[in-house]
């Protein structure tokens, strides 16, 4: 209980800082991988009600252990790299999913998700498989449209992480960010409100917010230092 009571007050206080500097028209979604689900109940009893994982087992995990401890006004959201093998899975846990990037997958999820496709802003850097996570900028357009016509309003915008290879620059997070913003506008010539920037994290958000971001996805800046994932 005492761990408990502590761990809320840390999390109460990492929170408040948080939320001081961003604005309050703002989105904030709290990234929860590898932290327990009693983090999550924690945040909710703050007034947290976005909550991420990059992992499908590790979110199913999650809501199974939270049920009947959060309320059903929760929203979970998918960042993680989608595969084919588990897209029926996403579709029963995820509400929201960020990172759709490809055309075989876009046909497979359900259309009453709410949906964000993952734009490329690093050319340097590679998925843990090799390939690069996000379609390239000059071809999200075309994509989106190809989104927006299955998903109509349920299409809500653009998803990105800035660079972050060996070597960046924060320049070039900025360009990265800039990059995105300039693909949302380009999709709002048809779809006019499919106008969601999910960009920054714990080390780049200001510069995101900057840049136009309208959601922010943070893990450390609330929760602390991640523990290892075996």
């Amino acid at each position: 209980m005492k761990l408990t009571k502590a761990r809320k007050v840390e999390l109460s206080e990492n929170l408040l800082q948080v939320r001081a500097e961003i604005p309050d028209h703002l989105s904030l979604i709290v990234v929860t991988k590898t932290f327990p689900a009693s983090d999550v109940e924690l945040l909710y009893q703050l007034g947290e009600r976005d909550f991420a994982e990059n992992r499908v087992q590790e979110l199913i995990a999650k809501r199974r252990e939270l049920e009947g401890k959060i309320g059903s006004d929760v929203r979970w959201h998918f960042q993680g790299q989608i595969q084919s093998n588990k897209i029926q899975i996403i579709n029963q846990h995820a509400d929201v999913i960020h990172s759709l990037d490809a055309d075989r997958h876009l046909e497979k999820i359900d259309d009453s998700r709410q949906i964000l496709i993952q734009v490329n802003l690093d050319q340097e850097s590679e998925g843990a498989d090799g390939a690069r996570a996000g379609i390239e900028p000059e071809q999200s357009s075309a994509f989106a449209e190809r989104v927006f016509a299955k998903f109509g309003e349920n299409f809500k915008g653009v998803m990105g992480v800035s660079p972050h290879h060996p070597g960046v620059t924060i320049e070039q997070k900025r360009q990265g960010f800039i990059k995105l913003r300039q693909v949302s506008e380009e999709i709002h010539s048809f779809a006019p409100k499919a106008r969601w920037i999910s960009a920054g994290m714990s080390d780049d958000y200001r510069i995101a917010i900057a840049e136009g971001a309208t959601h922010i996805r943070l893990g450390s800046s609330i929760l602390g230092v991640r523990a290892p994932k075996n």
